[in-house]
C-alpha cells in the first residue's frame, strides 16, 4: 500500500511538473515579508509582491537592484536582464565633481535606451539641474550614438536617468561625457590646441592646458617595423612621463597582432589609411613621481584627457 501511495505521489508530481513546464506557469503564494537592506528598513509599494514558490522566496529584482544602488533593465531582443552595481567611473575632465556609470543599453525599436546613474560631489541633499551629453564610440574610434541627459533632481546620491538615442549602439567600446549646463549655467567648451603630425598627415586636439607641457619622441619599436610617436609629460621626464603613444602599423602586421593587442586593454584603434593602421597605446605602469603631489596631480590631469583626445584623431586631406 505504501509503495502504491508513493508511486501515485511521484506520478502526480511528475505530471504536475510536466504541466507546469509545458504551460510556462507555476503555482505561487503571496509571501508576507519585510526588507532591511544595508541596515535600512525598506517598504514594498503596491507595484511589487513577494512570492513563495516551493519554499523559496521570489522577490522583484528591480526592487532589490535599485535599493542596492544599482541599475537594471531588460532587453527583449536578447531576452536578458541586466543589473549593474559598480563605481561611477565616467567623468568630464573639464568639469570635475560629476560622474556617471552603471550604464545599461537596450534596444527599443530603432533606438537605443540608456539607463544609468549620475551623482554630484559636495552638494549635499540640494537638488541640481544638469544638462549633459554622452557620446558612444565603437572599437574603430567611430561615433555610433549620442544621448542627452537632462534633469533637475541630481545630488550627492546616485540618481537614475533614462535617455534614448537614434540607432543601435549597444556594442560600444568607449564613452565620452560632456557637461553642458549646471543649474542653468552654460559650461563653455574648454579651449584646445592642435597637434599636427607632418610625417603621416594627421592631427589631434589637446586641451590648451597641455600647451608647453608635453613633448613628442619618435621611436621605432624594438623587434618590429612599427613606428611610434610617444607623448611625454615633460615635468615627469625623470620618471618617464609617458602619457600615450601613437603607433603606425603595416596592415599585415596589425592583422596578425590585433587580437592580442586589443585584449591587453591598453591599445585602441584610431584609423586606417594607405595600408597603415594607426593605434593609440596607454601605459600599463606608473610613469610619474608618486611621492610628489604636484607632479602626480599634473600627470593625472593630463592623463584624464586621453580618452577625449583619442576621439579627435583625424587625417588631413
Amino acid at each position: 500500500m505504501k509503495k502504491f501511495i508513493l508511486g501515485l505521489c511521484c506520478g502526480l508530481i511528475i505530471a504536475c511538473s510536466s504541466v507546469a513546464f509545458a504551460s510556462g506557469s507555476i503555482q505561487a503564494l503571496l509571501f508576507p515579508a519585510s526588507f532591511e537592506i544595508n541596515g535600512n528598513n525598506v517598504a514594498l509599494n503596491n507595484d511589487y509582491k513577494v512570492l513563495n514558490v516551493d519554499g523559496h522566496a521570489y522577490v522583484p529584482i528591480r526592487f532589490i537592484a535599485e535599493n542596492l544602488g544599482g541599475t537594471i533593465d531588460y532587453d527583449p531582443e536578447l531576452q536578458k536582464i541586466f543589473v549593474k552595481n559598480r563605481n561611477l567611473d565616467f567623468t568630464d575632465p573639464d568639469y570635475k565633481g560629476i560622474s556617471i556609470g552603471n550604464l545599461i543599453l537596450t534596444k527599443v525599436g530603432n533606438k537605443t535606451k540608456v539607463t544609468g546613474q549620475l551623482k554630484m560631489e559636495g552638494v549635499g541633499n540640494s537638488k541640481n539641474m544638469i544638462g549633459a551629453n554622452l557620446s558612444f564610440y565603437n572599437v574603430k574610434n567611430e561615433k555610433i550614438g549620442d544621448i542627452v541627459i537632462n534633469g533637475n533632481d541630481f545630488d550627492s546620491q546616485s540618481q537614475i536617468f533614462v535617455a534614448e538615442g537614434a540607432g543601435d549602439f549597444r556594442a560600444y567600446s568607449s564613452v565620452i561625457l560632456h557637461i553642458g549646463a549646471v543649474n542653468n549655467l552654460i559650461i563653455s567648451a574648454a579651449p584646445s590646441i592642435v597637434y599636427e603630425n607632418t610625417k603621416y598627415n594627421f592631427t589631434l586636439n589637446f586641451p590648451k592646458s597641455w600647451e608647453g607641457k608635453y613633448e613628442v619622441v619618435y621611436k621605432v619599436r624594438e623587434s618590429s617595423n612599427i613606428e611610434g610617436f610617444d607623448f611625454m609629460d615633460k615635468a615627469n621626464k625623470a620618471y618617464s612621463g609617458y602619457l600615450f603613444g601613437i603607433n603606425v602599423w603595416n596592415k599585415a602586421d596589425w592583422t596578425k597582432s590585433a587580437s592580442t593587442e586589443l585584449e591587453m586593454g591598453h591599445t585602441f584603434i584610431l584609423g586606417e589609411k594607405g595600408g597603415k593602421v594607426f593605434t593609440l597605446s596607454t601605459p600599463g605602469d606608473v610613469n610619474y613621481d608618486p611621492h610628489d603631489e604636484r607632479l602626480t596631480a599634473e600627470y593625472a590631469s593630463m592623463s584624464d584627457h586621453i580618452n577625449i583626445i583619442k576621439t579627435t584623431f583625424k587625417f588631413n586631406n
